[in-house]
């Protein structure tokens, strides 16, 4: 026995090795919600209930593989998420592309070629759509199975009505049984952590802005971030989550950035300035109570619990502090104030304002997700998707195309990839006339992944797991024999595993029940004893091969290589955008270029996010540390931020002009940082090694704020002419800090993008 440390005993496990694994009940693998158990039970309830009866009327062949696929496909490669009318609706469309994809696939079967041109052309389109997200990422690998199937099967002669007639069964059986069969509502979860984070958000900025002892801050900062990182890592593991062009499910994604956004603001470069002096006391304790009931009034829209939050109010009071600042500023100046002290109160009252356009994004967002609209009048940011209906969907979707379709997108070498790989599939296993060639389609699909490591990876496991199926189903086989009361008892768990094995277990288990199953699903369908193991290996052997061709053909270095494209292309587009938008301050460019620069930016940043999803969820990436790479795409986040918030001065007539020799002085900083930035994208571009720049000098940038201050009198300026010279000097020294930081994330990148693919 040993002490506890309460002063009692417990055994003493050391001196009895193993008793605890003896005793133990063995622990089922992790499965939130029980969705793997659920998708599983549903699969072999109805897939293997299909088939019985399917035999039991003495159905075409055709039919019967197609209906049991067909039902395989949509339950357990698609299962649609969501509330019962949109997973309805989801299953639905699913089950009308497939017949369409089926119909094709056999009018292209009889000749190789084209079916190969066939599978090319679905495969790409099916894989580029998954950008989209939410039910266009669920449906993928399902639509492209019924394509498969389609092309790879010779089509005997009059086949399509009993194909077509399969998977449509199929399709009317997977929605029936995944709407009210065990389903689990995982938006719900989504929501509600959602609105976590939001109240966590709030709680912290009222902290910060009333200044509560420090303990109480550090508290509230734990709980922000812990909220928001769940939040996260909820929103990535979500297979059905929320991300496509769909107007709340665009606004989901939004509203994650934005209280992202705000976090690392608020916890970072703000923090400072959120808890000094501040000048306007009464409409800025307005604005940061009105900002916090707006955050507090999402979480609980978003939870069903309450009306939407009051936007006018809230852009009404970024209004009123605005003016007051500008009145106060204007004050102090003509009663001789010291310039210092009003530099530093307008700086801090700014980090507010800030904050509270944060908060209103946030906000408005929230109350799309849940199906409410904006007033037009409302500045926000220009992701925000608060055009509704047809016409917002389909400029969505333009955007988004025209996002990722573009020669160094990584979401178009995978799409690349994939139709490729596929297409080669096809081909071969026509050529080779194989009986069951859709094997060697399906584990090409299986085991190509996003870059020649990998795939080589999963290639070794994929055949490893097949030959563990093999092994066991023609032990079974043996044993039991072809009796078929004994196969038809068995299907039901064969796919329960197979359906259940992937994603509890692994992908070797995945493979090693999914052999079992297709073994004893074709020996009901024709007989051929163990045989069809080996058959079945052979095809494995054969698609792996494919899968490693392309990938070491097409970008073997995967991830890493992507993410420093993708960055050299996001930095030197935000120095763009950042230099058309200081030249809008200044006056010396119009907000026509400022549009310009800001769509390109706007869709590098998005590209840079989607390479930095897929380091994530490659193996083997990992040598570029995770929150470097964060690091690196938030910059780009905060930049956009920085301009956009100058652009809408600038739109209200906030402009910092004339010939003063401080005015020179900011327009030169301001040069200067965007060098950084194409200093960066340079040394990302070309692989160099990156050698530590000139900073930006804050002292020079705060020297020509007080001067500029200081003659405000004397030269009868507009004292909004002072306003945005300080704001402009504000996000100078906020860029020049982020930038400071970026120098060793972009070193790693490099090293990690010179790391030979096969390591």
């Amino acid at each position: 026995m040993e002490a506890t440390r309460d002063g009692g005993t417990q055994p003493n496990q050391a001196a009895r090795p193993g008793a605890r694994a003896i005793w133990a009940w063995p622990r089922l693998p992790p499965d939130p919600g029980f969705a793997g158990l659920r998708r599983a039970a549903r699969a072999a309830l109805v897939a293997s209930g299909a088939f019985a009866l399917a035999k039991l009327v003495g159905s075409d062949p055709q039919f019967s593989t197609f209906l049991v696929f067909g039902c395989f496909a949509l339950i357990v490669l698609g299962d649609f998420g969501g509330l019962r009318p949109a997973r309805a609706a989801a299953y639905s469309g699913a089950t009308l592309i497939g017949a369409g994809l089926v119909a094709l696939g056999t009018l292209l079967s009889p000749v190789p070629w084209q079916a190969a041109l066939g599978m090319f052309g679905v495969g790409f389109c099916v894989q580029f759509a998954g950008v989209f997200g939410s039910y266009a990422a669920a449906g993928q690998t399902a639509l492209q199975l019924s394509f498969v199937l389609a092309a790879s099967i010779p089509a005997p002669d009059g086949s399509l009505g009993a194909r077509l007639a399969g998977w449509c069964c199929a399709g009317v059986l997977a929605t029936l049984a995944c709407v009210f069969l065990w389903p689990r509502f995982e938006r719900d979860s989504l929501r509600r952590e959602a609105a976590l984070a939001c109240r966590a958000v709030a709680a912290l900025v009222e902290a910060e802005r009333q200044g509560f002892a420090q303990p109480e801050i550090l508290a509230r900062r734990e709980t922000a971030r812990t909220a928001v990182d769940a939040l996260r890592r909820s929103y990535a593991a979500t297979p059905k989550r929320p991300a496509g062009p769909a107007r709340r499910d665009r606004a989901f994604v939004e509203l994650l950035g934005e209280l992202e956004r705000m976090l690392n603001l608020v916890t970072g470069l703000l923090d400072p300035l959120l808890r000094a002096r501040h000048p306007c006391l009464d409409t800025g304790k307005v604005l940061a109570g009105t900002m916090t009931r707006a955050l507090e009034a999402s979480a609980d829209l978003l939870v069903g619990r309450g009306g939407p939050p009051d936007l006018a109010a809230l852009q009404a009071a970024r209004l009123a502090h605005r003016q007051a600042l500008d009145r106060w500023a204007e004050t102090e100046l003509e009663s001789g104030g010291e310039p210092a002290t009003i530099l530093d109160s307008l700086q801090a009252d700014d980090a507010l304002r800030i904050v509270s356009y944060l908060a209103l994004a946030a906000a408005a967002n929230a109350v799309i997700v849940t199906g409410g609209q904006v007033d037009a009048s409302l500045h926000l940011p220009v992701e925000t998707p608060r055009r509704p209906g047809i016409a917002g969907l389909l400029a969505r979707v333009v955007s988004t195309v025209r996002t990722y379709l573009v020669p160094n997108s990584p979401v178009l070498h995978g799409s690349l990839r994939v139709g490729l790989g596929l297409a080669m599939a096809v081909l071969l296993s026509r050529q080779l006339r194989l009986d069951h060639g859709f094997w060697v389609v399906l584990a090409t699909l299986s085991v190509l992944r996003t870059n020649a490591l990998a795939t080589g990876r999963t290639t070794v496991q994929a055949l490893a797991g097949t030959t563990a199926g093999f092994v066991i189903s023609a032990i079974f086989t043996v044993v039991a024999g072809l009796h078929p009361t004994v196969l038809w008892i068995s299907l039901p768990a064969a796919i329960f595993v197979a359906s259940y094995a992937a994603s509890a277990f692994g992908f070797v288990a995945g493979q090693a029940a999914f052999t079992v199953t297709v073994v004893i699903l074709f020996n009901l369908l024709s007989p051929a004893g163990w045989q069809l193991g080996l058959v079945r290996v052979e095809d494995v052997a054969i698609g792996a091969t494919i899968s490693i061709v392309i990938g070491l053909l097409l970008w073997p270095r995967g991830a890493r290589g992507e993410f420093r494209r993708e960055m050299a292309e996001l930095f030197e587009a935000v120095g763009q955008f950042l230099s058309r938008t200081f030249d809008h301050a200044l006056q010396h460019g119009t907000r026509d270029e400022v549009l310009v620069a800001r769509d390109r930016a706007a869709r590098a940043h998005a590209r840079a996010g989607e390479a930095f999803d897929r380091l994530l969820r490659e193996h083997g990436a990992h040598s570029l540390e995770p929150r470097q790479a964060a690091a690196m795409v938030a910059s780009g986040g905060h930049a956009l931020v920085a301009g956009d918030l100058l652009s809408v001065m600038a739109e209200k007539g906030y402009h910092a002009s004339g010939d003063a020799r401080e005015l020179a002085d900011l327009h030169a900083e301001a040069h200067a940082l965007v060098a950084t930035f194409e200093r960066l994208a340079t040394y990302l571009r070309t692989m160099r090694p990156v050698e530590s720049g000139t900073r930006l000098s804050d002292d020079r940038i705060r020297a020509a704020n007080l001067r500029l201050l200081r003659d405000w009198r004397t030269r009868a300026a507009d004292v909004r002419t002072a306003i945005m010279a300080v704001t402009l000097a504000e996000w100078l020294q906020f860029l020049n800090q982020l930038t400071a930081g970026l120098e060793q994330p972009v070193a790693a990148t490099i090293q990690a993008a010179r790391i030979p693919w096969w390591r």
